[in-house]
């Protein structure tokens, strides 16, 4: 379950690594049935957290693995965890964990930022990574996930907050930034297949457009920390759905 060593190279150097057909049929047709679990609820009495489009469309479901079986048990596979591990280098606990939803000619935009540049102010260093597992088809025109290779050695640039384009509040690379760091050349569409699972850095430059297909687009995002790298104290802290305040460690 461990990566080999030329693929903790190449997740170093480009910082993502694209793993194809990783989860088995049975593990994604369970996280898939058990969407409308998460989708259909009218409020956050399970323990989840809703955030909808404008036109009130599911944008993101927080903390689904807290209280669906599926979700619960994919953030401890072996295949998942252990190459985290090797990544972060120490055990690991869930700093948060995603839904990302763009319905059919629905979903909307994910500007181009860094997860850190949201993390920096959440009391914690930049070694945290994320897994994202893909649920449907990722492609083009459904708005897949944009990547720029080896941005991530950058670390963190200047972000601002976007509070008009969406109907949840973005922090976003500088305009100013965006035509030094972000070249047409080194933009990486991820066309992804259900079951193919992408592990990315936290100061990888990312985005995503608009869907503008039938095709639905939902993934699994899992962010995964260090257990070293628990938030200090900061003004402002954000809420428990996003930045936990449970240090469990993912067995």
């Amino acid at each position: 379950m461990d990566w080999s060593q030329d693929q903790l190279e190449q997740y170093n150097k480009d910082g993502y690594l694209l793993v194809k057909n990783l989860l088995s049929s049975s593990e994604l047709n369970a996280l898939k049935s058990d969407l409308p679990l998460l989708f259909d609820a009218t409020d956050d009495s399970d323990g989840a957290h809703r955030i909808r489009e404008k036109n009130g469309a599911i944008r993101q479901v927080m903390l689904a693995h807290r209280g669906v079986e599926s979700y619960a048990n994919i953030i401890r596979t072996p295949k998942i965890l252990n190459p985290i591990k090797q990544i972060l280098k120490n055990d690991v606990y869930i700093y948060h964990s995603k839904i990302n939803a763009k319905e059919s000619f629905e979903g909307t935009v994910w500007l181009w930022h860094q997860d850190y540049g949201y993390w920096q102010y959440d009391g914690v260093k930049p070694n945290l990574a994320s897994v994202m597992i893909v649920l449907d088809p990722a492609t083009i025109n459904n708005g897949c996930l944009m990547i720029v290779k080896g941005s991530h050695k950058r670390g963190v640039v200047n972000h601002y907050p976007d509070e008009v384009t969406t109907s949840y509040k973005q922090w976003c690379i500088e305009k100013k930034l965006l035509q030094k760091y972000i070249k047409e050349e080194n933009i990486t569409h991820l066309l992804a297949s259900p079951g193919d699972v992408i592990f990315f850095d936290c100061n990888i430059m990312h985005g995503s457009s608009h869907n503008m297909s039938p095709i639905n687009r939902h993934t699994f995002i899992i962010v995964y920390n260090s257990i070293d790298n628990k938030p200090v104290s900061v003004a402002n802290p954000r809420p428990d759905w996003v930045v936990s305040r449970q240090f469990d460690i993912v067995k």
